[in-house]
């Protein structure tokens, strides 16, 4: 007997087995990886402690940096906020080399939020 609720159900099939074969071919980008700069854009990791409205310091890390790294490192210089950051030697003509994540108050809120930049260098 093939009754509306069948008919659904043999459509339902039929596009769960198409979907994994509409699926990126290996190797494609995603759209989450086209937000993060790969190591052929010569790209550094920058924290930037910033005392608002006084002053401002941007400072390269090692790729091994975490938000976390960068949030403990701009408080230990009496910095109120931060913001992660990344330059960019190998970028097309006339691209933007720097990305800036938002500004981040130093605060125990902070750790649920790590505003990277995008496109973002390994933060």
């Amino acid at each position: 007997m093939n009754t509306p609720t069948s008919r659904y159900s043999g459509l339902l099939s039929a596009v769960l087995v198409t979907l994994p074969l509409l699926a990126a071919p290996a190797g494609a980008q995603t759209p989450e990886s086209a937000l993060n700069a790969d190591d052929g854009t010569g790209a550094v990791k920058v924290c930037a402690p910033v005392a608002m409205p006084r002053w401002r310091s941007m400072t390269p890390v090692p790729k091994t940096w975490t938000f976390l790294d960068c949030m403990g490192f701009s408080g230990e210089m009496g910095a109120s906020h931060f913001q992660l950051g990344c330059l960019f030697a190998n970028v097309t003509p006339h691209a933007q080399k720097y990305a800036w994540g938002p500004m981040v108050a130093i605060e125990k809120a902070a750790l649920a939020k790590p505003q990277p930049p995008i496109p973002n260098c390994g933060w």
